[in-house]
């Protein structure tokens, strides 16, 4: 079932929308860049159907789409994709299949060198070789598989690192939980914190396991099993498909014209937008209830 907005204008980087979404936690300014991607978008997405940010739905395994979300990554990126992991699975998996392209590098190269986090936080020494980087409050309960977080946090001296939205009912479950002395604050830098880790702990709704892969950490998946997908569950699924992840398949990923992972550095975003919609131009879409017509697509 579709998510109820969170403000009248729930686009990226609307403040109102922003401060419905994480309170008093400010956003990086880094964030402002992505707004000459934002503004290439359409209203809707294709054949009238929805076009919504920060939301996610799915409507798995129907040989249809009934409406598009996107998200901004690592103050980096334009996340777009079908509101079905069926759809989003198979456009990563082509995506992998394409050849490495200098932009793509130099994509890659950055995202690496200069890892940004979507909010404003304190910067930090802290220094320790095995980090899981815990979801927000919002999911908190819904995608963590415990008795792994406890095993690590116990037998192999994990650290757990509180996302910036973790409500402080949460963090005293969690200090209850693997105590006090093994959690990292929620206003320390995550990616200052993963930037010197060997291991990194993550989950499919994080863009952390991606840099991790990129900085050549090992990266373990603590997803509950049987947990609903979440943002980047099909990246996560398409390049975790075997036990370990591939480097190379990522910068494919990230040469694709068409996987709708739209870069603030791609020299021709508005191209990428429009090769993104072609790609599934020809799957049958289903318009929103309110709309006039139901049913279009050509198959």
């Amino acid at each position: 079932m579709p998510l109820e907005t969170l403000a009248f204008n729930d686009v990226l980087n609307d403040d109102t929308a922003h401060f419905f979404k994480s309170g008093g936690t400010r956003r990086s300014s880094q964030n402002k860049r992505l707004d000459k991607l934002h503004h290439l978008l359409p209203e809707k997405g294709n054949h009238g159907t929805n076009l919504e940010y920060d939301i996610w739905y799915d409507f798995k395994n129907e040989p249809k789409i009934r409406g598009y979300v996107y998200t901004d990554v690592m103050t980096k990126f334009l996340y777009l994709k079908p509101a079905s992991s069926m759809y989003c699975e198979s456009v990563i998996k082509e995506a992998i299949k394409q050849d490495i392209t200098e932009e793509g590098e130099a994509i890659f190269q950055d995202m690496l060198d200069t890892p940004n986090d979507k909010y404003k936080l304190s910067k930090s020494d802290i220094e320790h070789p095995y980090v899981i980087f815990l979801p927000g409050t919002n999911i908190l309960f819904d995608v963590v598989d415990e008795k792994r977080i406890k095993n690590a946090v116990e037998n192999d001296g994990a650290k757990l690192k509180l996302h910036p939205l973790t409500s402080p009912f949460a963090v005293s479950y969690l200090k209850n939980q693997y105590g006090k002395e093994n959690l990292l604050d929620r206003k320390l830098s995550g990616h200052n914190i993963l930037k010197k880790s060997k291991i990194v702990g993550t989950f499919s709704n994080s863009e952390m396991g991606l840099v991790a892969l990129a900085q050549g950490s090992k990266v373990n998946i603590f997803d509950k099993k049987g947990m609903v997908e979440k943002t980047y569950t099909p990246i996560y699924n398409v390049l975790w498909r075997e036990k370990e992840a591939n480097i190379e398949e990522l910068k494919r990923l990230l040469s694709c014209d068409f996987c709708g992972l739209v870069s603030y550095l791609s020299k021709n975003p508005e191209q990428k937008i429009k090769n993104f919609w072609d790609f599934f131009k020809d799957v049958i879409h289903v318009k929103p209830k309110k709309s006039k017509s139901l049913n279009t697509g050509t198959k």
